[in-house]
């Protein structure tokens, strides 16, 4: 009798221990071979370790588990997603001050792109608590140009394309540069390119060359439009039924993993404009006239954007100035 009550103690032990161990399925964007979901998979990875596998994230990358950009914010909110993936500029049509990050021409290059996060940092958290939810880490894009079929080297070349933009920053974009603007998944891209329905696309280097961009487009024309950010948000409830111990394991995981996904950004783009160029896509930079065009639509577009997005999104654009010394 001892021994059936002390093997049953044991069965209820190890059920327990089961029963502790959590399991979130993560909403992906990207493929699996992308450098951000690649990313994902070392936070998954090294949060089951750290955890002792207590809670184990399951990645879905390439979107499928249905979920579009835009809905994003909302299915985090709602617990229909317990993490999820979510670029800032996409969601801002539930949250417009988010898409600070995404505004055009604002910085040049990921130290000033990451300075413009801290500083909105606190402003995000505050609107995120409203979706219930908060960012375990962000990562950045390589800065966006543009993927064309003839050069681009002039504000006035850019009338008349028809470009493949990923958020409201694009189709704000091409309305004011004459360029009929189509937002659009990356999966539609190539039979719109067949149907006639584009001629080019604005995106990074990096996504330029998951897409193969050669086959289809013959220039890289880098306006350095933005910056994209990546949120990897969690679902409060989901996040408040684990231990405070685990809460905090994850937390360490997920600041090292940020520190690397911004670091890792330069070196995607670098590794990514030599694939462009060794499979014959022309790589074009801006020269200084282009430049000032492009900065001064930069400024209207984000006038028209602060009025939307309110006091905090401007002054943060006022700190931003300050500190960095660009006129905005």
């Amino acid at each position: 009798m001892r021994k059936l009550m002390l093997m049953l103690a044991i069965l209820l032990i190890a059920s327990g221990v089961a029963m502790a161990k959590t399991v979130w399925d993560m909403h992906l964007n990207y493929p699996a071979g992308n450098f951000h979901s690649k990313g994902a998979q070392r936070f998954a990875d090294q949060v089951k370790a750290a955890t002792g596998g207590e809670l184990e994230i399951r990645l879905h990358p390439g979107s499928s588990l249905g979920f579009k950009g835009p809905e994003l914010l909302r299915a985090v909110a709602e617990g229909q997603l317990a993490l999820s993936e979510i670029p800032t500029g996409i969601v801002e049509g539930d949250a417009p001050v988010l898409a600070m990050t995404a505004q055009p021409f604002l910085s040049s290059n990921t130290f000033e792109q990451r300075l413009m996060y801290q500083l909105a940092k606190p402003t995000y958290k505050k609107t995120l608590k409203n979706f219930n939810q908060f960012t375990l880490y962000t990562s950045v894009w390589p800065f966006s140009g543009i993927y064309t079929k003839r050069a681009i080297r002039s504000a006035a070349d850019l009338k008349g394309l028809k470009m493949r933009v990923y958020d409201g920053t694009g189709l704000a974009f091409g309305k004011l540069a004459g360029i009929a603007a189509r937002k659009m998944p990356f999966s539609e891209v190539y039979p719109a390119m067949k149907a006639g329905l584009l001629d080019s696309m604005y995106t990074s280097s990096v996504s330029g060359v998951d897409a193969k961009a050669w086959e289809m487009l013959n220039y890289f024309t880098r306006i350095n439009i933005v910056g994209p950010v990546n949120m990897v948000n969690v679902n409060k409830a989901a996040w408040n039924q684990l231990s405070s111990k685990v809460q905090q394991q994850v937390l360490a995981v997920a600041t090292q993993m940020e520190d690397e996904m911004w670091n890792l950004a330069g070196d995607m783009e670098r590794t990514s404009l030599a694939k462009l160029k060794a499979n014959g896509l022309n790589v074009l930079d801006v020269d200084p006239a282009f430049r000032s065009d492009l900065d001064e639509m930069g400024r209207k577009l984000r006038a028209a954007w602060v009025k939307k997005a309110g006091s905090d999104a401007q002054a943060i654009f006022d700190q931003y100035a300050k500190i960095t010394g660009r006129d905005l």
